[in-house]
């Protein structure tokens, strides 16, 4: 049995090596990507340790280049780790298994290119990986296999996507039982009345709403960290990232946003919807990182209020 693998994200690793120590690759192919180029170089430098032949994917080209890739021998299947383009409808079915797309997220709920941040902002308890026969469209083909990836209370979206990376060593043991046995691979339809395709996050949707309750404000900052390097909120004229919350028992009459204590034992506490408050754990300024205690501790006043974020203050955060 052959594979060949494309990957452009360093969260396939554990999985490309778990598959070479098979012996099942047989050549990968990485895309170049502009918008990320040192993660396509680190992963076309860790392939290049591993002994098995490397091909570079362009956009602009890629129909011809992955006719290129797949013509040297027959291989059973591709496995996909997070492709950011369209594979055309006429090379899909050139290999024997086709081509197979790990999702890292459940299916059908949820399609998209940035499934993790929802699946925290949504406060779900668990993710899954997930993998599909790749069709015309992007996260639609029939299902394989999925498993579980559980999401704990206090799992940041870095933390989630390094269960991810470890769980998806554990769907490819799956997948290669499945394909040794021979027996031809079956694969589920999705349910396009319980799917739904979440886009990338936007500004909007990584700001602070104090109106929130402090559950929801304790999901939007887990689901930013680290990779917007927090929830973005505004204090003092400038920008105002939250890396660590904890949702408080205690509750106030304040309005949201506002300060209701700041002190070097407590930290500090916010209010925010339907009078609860969070503490700010740990946070984000221009001048570095701070705990609570440490903000408390630079003189922010109980009554001063955090607010809303402006888009300009993105040039001095």
């Amino acid at each position: 049995m052959k594979l060949g693998v494309i990957i452009s994200s360093l969260l396939g690793l554990p999985l490309l090596y778990e598959l070479v120590a098979q012996g099942v690759i047989a050549r990968v192919a990485v895309p170049h990507t502009p918008s990320y180029p040192d993660e396509s170089i680190q992963i076309a430098q860790a392939v290049s340790t591993l002994g098995v032949p490397l091909t570079w994917l362009h956009r602009q080209t890629l129909r011809t280049d992955l006719l290129a890739w797949l013509g040297p021998d027959p291989l059973d299947a591709v496995l996909v780790f997070t492709l950011p383009w369209r594979i055309p409808a006429t090379v899909l079915s050139i290999p024997r298994q086709g081509f197979l797309n790990v999702h890292l997220a459940p299916l059908p709920a949820y399609r998209g290119p940035e499934p993790l941040f929802w699946l925290l902002r949504n406060g779900e308890t668990a993710g899954a990986v997930t993998i599909h026969r790749m069709d015309a469209n992007f996260d639609t083909g029939p299902v394989l296999l999925t498993v579980p990836v559980p999401i704990a209370p206090k799992d940041t979206h870095g933390l989630h996507r390094a269960k991810l990376a470890q769980y998806a060593v554990v769907a490819a043991h799956q997948l290669l039982t499945r394909l040794w046995s021979g027996i031809p691979l079956e694969f589920d339809a999705q349910d396009d009345m319980s799917a739904r395709y979440w886009p990338r996050a936007g500004l909007a949707d990584v700001c602070v709403d104090w109106e929130e309750t402090a559950v929801r404000i304790d999901q939007l900052v887990k689901a930013v960290n680290p990779w917007n390097r927090g929830a973005l909120t505004t204090f003092r004229g400038q920008c105002l990232r939250l890396l660590g919350v904890t949702p408080r028992p205690e509750t106030t009459p304040a309005l949201p946003g506002t300060i209701v204590w700041a002190t070097p034992q407590q930290g500090l506490g916010v209010a925010c919807g339907q009078g609860q408050i969070v503490q700010l754990d740990m946070v984000s300024l221009p001048e570095g990182y701070f705990s609570g205690t440490q903000l408390a501790g630079l003189g922010l006043q109980v009554g001063e209020v955090l607010t809303s974020f402006q888009a300009d203050a993105v040039l001095s955060g």
